[in-house]
């Protein structure tokens, strides 16, 4: 039957060490105003003689300089079905010829960090799926302290970040993503080629582009030959300047982004046109049914004054003629106003108004809302965004044309042939020119601008969509982990999962890189036939 000092060793990193015994440690403390016991494990190690004195550095064996402290140190290890488990050793100081006075290096340490590497490990991989505040009450760590745990096993796991700058990189893409309020970003280079972040650097730039360009030897420079990302000018810049064998492209991302936002210019300024015609036509209607009020109310002035006059005439006796007159005046004037239904008051307004009005309101509501059913492409809109283009269509020319250019331009990006996208881009720019709306004649100069930079797009099929979702990735684990207070930390998790770096956990199977690779290129290669035949279909 094994003993506990066996299964300690089996599970815990004790290898190269000595156990030299374990205690139990029970304790309460009072949380959430209760008191709970709490058990905690300790085991008192100390490495075999022949791996004592070792400099944690260079790894050679140095002189003795004495004791740190006059009690043990504490490393945490991986809890055993919840409770903690904590090495303890009394570390010996060395004087490495080298790098001067150290603590000797222990088989369980990973580097400075007060932990384990396979906590750290499992923090690592915690943390790139759930938030900072879940992993420290599952781990009964600080918060603090998982940004600390996950840089740690970063740092091991890929001592020099910079290997991944000098890998041979040949098609990359720059773009910037905020990762806080207040404009604050980072600038992120996407390896295209390999499908993983070749660089994280605080702030976005020329200024940062060009220490990533500096990073890079001539020889890499001249290797690089597609640089894709949005129209910032920073970025021409640095391709000019740099990378003198590389073709700027200009992602197809972005150019629609430009052309829904323009799209979406004249959807306001649609909008808006309508809500002006309402309210000029709830003015006049309101001057008109005041206008009607005031006329009502002399009519009813009138009718009260000749009625009086009838009252006072004799009621016996042949009737005058101004007694006739008034009974036929008084009897116009009733009709009159009945038909008015005896008024509706300065403010009110007559069901025939009130209906041209809401019809207005209607309109513009249903301009409001179709920014969305806009913005997407025919083949993904839902049943009832294609009724709200198809009214759009029927009442909103100016919308409706300036929606069609926007799909037009889509559809010009989604070739592949770039003689004939570059012919489609021109005859766009010339129809989106004279199309008489201000945010498509804007768009009709900004891509005219650009156009090289989108042919070569076209022709390279070179965009930024890997790099975007990437974006999307940043954000949602600074989402899931509630912010970083540290910048390093959020770039170790950004390098930890959006790269094939695979978090080593004990005892749990894992693909490795490579597999990763190959199944990413196998699901690539799907989804490519698959485009490949519904283009074919459709055309």
């Amino acid at each position: 039957m094994a003993s506990m000092l066996s299964v300690l060793k089996s599970v815990l990193p004790l290898n190269l060490v000595h156990v030299e015994k374990w205690d139990v440690e029970r304790r309460t403390v009072e949380r959430y105003g209760e008191e709970h016991e709490l058990t905690a494990i300790y085991v008192h190690a100390r490495p075999f003689r022949r791996c004592q004195c070792q400099c944690p550095v260079c790894g050679e064996k140095c002189a003795r300089n004495g004791h740190k402290r006059g009690v043990e140190s504490t490393w945490r290890a991986p809890d055993l079905n919840g409770v903690p488990v904590y090495i303890r050793y009394r570390p010996q100081r060395i004087r490495c010829p080298e790098h001067g006075d150290l603590n000797e290096w222990m088989p369980w340490t990973d580097g400075a960090s007060r932990f384990t590497e396979d906590f750290n490990n499992e923090v690592a991989w915690l943390a790139c799926r759930m938030s900072k505040s879940a992993i420290a009450t599952f781990l009964r760590i600080d918060w603090r302290t998982v940004g600390s745990c996950l840089k740690a096993a970063h740092d091991r796991l890929e001592p020099d970040v910079e290997d991944r700058v000098h890998c041979g990189l040949r098609r990359i893409c720059v773009d910037e993503t905020s990762y806080s309020r207040g404009h604050r970003y980072v600038t992120v280079v996407y390896d295209m080629d390999r499908n993983r972040v070749a660089w994280v650097c605080d702030r976005h730039g020329k200024k940062v582009f060009e220490r990533f360009c500096r990073l890079l030897t001539e020889e890499e420079r001249a290797a690089v030959r597609v640089v894709a990302g949005d129209g910032a000018r920073w970025i021409d810049e640095c391709v000019e300047e740099y990378f003198g064998n590389a073709t700027r492209c200009v992602d197809f991302f972005h150019v629609v982004g430009w052309a829904n936002d323009a799209l979406d210019d004249v959807r306001v300024a649609t909008a808006a046109r309508v809500r002006r015609e309402h309210d000029r036509l709830l003015r006049e209607f309101r001057d008109e049914e005041a206008e009607e009020a005031r006329l009502r109310e002399g009519e009813a002035t009138a009718l009260a004054e000749a009625r009086a006059e009838l009252a006072a005439m004799p009621a016996r006796g042949r009737p005058s003629k101004r007694k006739l007159e008034l009974r036929a005046y008084i009897a116009e004037l009733e009709a009159t106003l009945a038909g008015c239904g005896g008024g509706t008051g300065g403010n009110a307004l007559s069901p025939e108004h009130r209906a041209a009005l809401d019809e207005l309101e209607r309109r513009r509501k249903a301009i409001k809302g179709a920014r969305h059913a806009l913005g997407h492409a025919p083949e993904n809109r839902t049943a009832n965004q294609d009724q709200m283009v198809a009214l759009i269509e029927a009442e909103q020319p100016d919308l409706w044309r300036a929606f069609q250019l926007k799909e037009r331009l889509r559809l010009v990006l989604h070739m592949r042939d770039a003689d004939e996208a570059a012919a489609q881009l021109d005859e766009w720019m010339a129809d989106a020119s004279s199309c008489g709306m201000g945010p498509m004649e804007r768009l009709a100069g900004k891509i005219g601008r650009h156009r090289e930079n989108i042919v070569n797009a076209v022709r390279l099929q070179a965009n930024s969509s890997k790099s975007e979702s990437c974006n999307t990735t940043i954000k949602a684990l600074i989402k899931v982990a509630r912010g970083f207070r540290n910048l390093d930390n959020m770039m170790a998790l950004v390098y930890l999962r959006c790269s094939d770096i695979v978090v080593p956990l004990r005892n749990r199977i894992q693909p490795s890189a490579e597999y990763r690779r190959v199944s990413l290129a196998m699901a690539t290669a799907r989804r490519r036939n698959k485009e490949e035949r519904m283009q074919a279909r459709t055309a």
